[in-house]
């Protein structure tokens, strides 16, 4: 444990990664205060503690006996029009169209064209149960929802997230290139216990790095809920009939998530599977640095890995059917989930071929670095490092 908190305290004193860190946290500050300033979300927010947040009769009434002052006349009037003659878009929402258009679109045949067939008859299943349920009769953000669920969870979620997996990766290759830089590997890995150091390296910068990705989140998230005001919104279901994607083979469709969230369990959700990604990146991080010593050549190594993962699948044939599982298989990465973070908990898009994609792709990826790292540990011990 002392030799832990020895890396711990190591890797802390580096002034290139809280020089990062700042750099991050002002880029942040910049991007909140470049997206907030929307009046009419914020109006929608402070009324909705009277209104509510569900589209029911008790919301118009209470909507009707509103008192607000003469300069919000205006927004008042809007968010009647936009919320006066709204229908349940689950009522009638055929999902099995978006798989066929897939299919069509793809030249998906045989098992892959009968998965996609069955992930969309999961998906219309559920769009039945948010129609019974009324889950789309939420209030979110009104006519602002796309604009504002756009600007947490793609812009703001994405940015943090490729901050978090660089300082996490950083620190990895910080800490295992380290003796290197040094030159003590042949002091350090000379003895039993040194050789056994390894796990204590990875488990000192992956901790830091976790660290340091929910200091980012805790800080930008704190400044932008200060200036964006989400009153009773908070509890409003993110497959409001107000939000929607953009889907290049269907268009403008609803944003459908498998389970029922708000906006704060999304939140939380969308957090885990953050965390997750970075975990998978980080242990990538460790089994590279072990076979490439120099940390400058082993952080390049990392992004070659990456951008080979993000361009094989888009150019393999797609007209072949082994083409088709390569890069349905690919989405599966730790480069591809965290690209695909705004539609975490849909259906996915028309590469993406199982439901809950993210959970599924984190798991075989921690499954498949689990083995590799037992293989590189077992390189390390045995390494010569004369």
């Amino acid at each position: 444990m002392g030799i832990y908190w020895y890396e711990i305290k190591k890797l802390f004193s580096s002034t290139a990664i809280w020089g990062f860190i700042a750099i991050c946290l002002l880029f942040n500050t910049f991007l909140v205060i470049d997206s907030s300033g929307d009046k009419y979300a914020d109006f929608i927010a402070s009324v909705s503690k009277d209104t509510g947040y569900i589209l029911n009769q008790n919301f118009y009434e209470k909507l009707s006996r509103l008192k607000i002052k003469d300069e919000q006349t205006e927004r008042l009037e809007q968010l009647i029009y936009e919320t006066d003659t709204v229908t349940d878009i689950f009522d009638h929402y055929n999902a099995n169209e978006i798989g066929e258009s897939y299919i069509s679109v793809t030249g998906a045949t045989g098992s892959l064209a009968e998965s996609l067939r069955e992930k969309y008859a999961a998906l219309q299943r559920v769009v039945d149960e948010k129609g019974e349920k009324d889950e789309g009769l939420s209030l979110y953000f009104a006519g602002s929802t796309y604009s504002h669920h756009q600007q947490l969870f793609n812009r703001l979620i994405g940015w943090l997230l490729v901050e978090g997996v660089c300082l996490s990766v950083l620190l990895v290759f910080l800490s295992l290139g380290y003796e290197k830089m040094q030159r003590t590997e042949s002091i350090v890995y000379s003895s039993k216990k040194g050789r056994n150091i390894l796990l204590t390296k990875a488990s000192a910068s992956i901790s830091l790095g976790v660290a340091a990705y929910l200091l980012l989140l805790l800080f930008t998230l704190l400044i932008y809920f200060m200036l964006n005001n989400y009153g009773d919104i908070w509890n409003s279901n993110v497959s409001s009939i107000f939000n929607y994607r953009h889907d290049m083979i269907t268009g403008v469709r609803p944003f459908v998530t498998w389970h029922s969230f708000n906006i704060m369990t999304y939140l939380a959700a969308v957090i885990g599977i953050s965390l997750s990604v970075i975990l998978c990146f980080s242990l990538m991080a460790v089994c590279i640095a072990v076979f490439i010593r120099n940390h400058y050549t082993g952080f390049l190594g990392f992004i070659v890995v990456n951008t080979a993962m993000v361009v094989l699948p888009i150019q393999a044939p797609q007209t072949l059917t082994a083409g088709l599982y390569f890069k349905y298989y690919s989405m599966l990465t730790p480069v591809w989930i965290s690209l695909k973070h705004s539609i975490w908990f849909t259906d996915g898009d028309v590469d993406v071929l199982w439901p809950h994609f993210e959970m599924l792709g984190i798991s075989v990826s921690l499954f498949a670095l689990a083995l590799f790292y037992v293989f590189a540990k077992t390189y390390f011990r045995k390494r010569d490092f004369t």
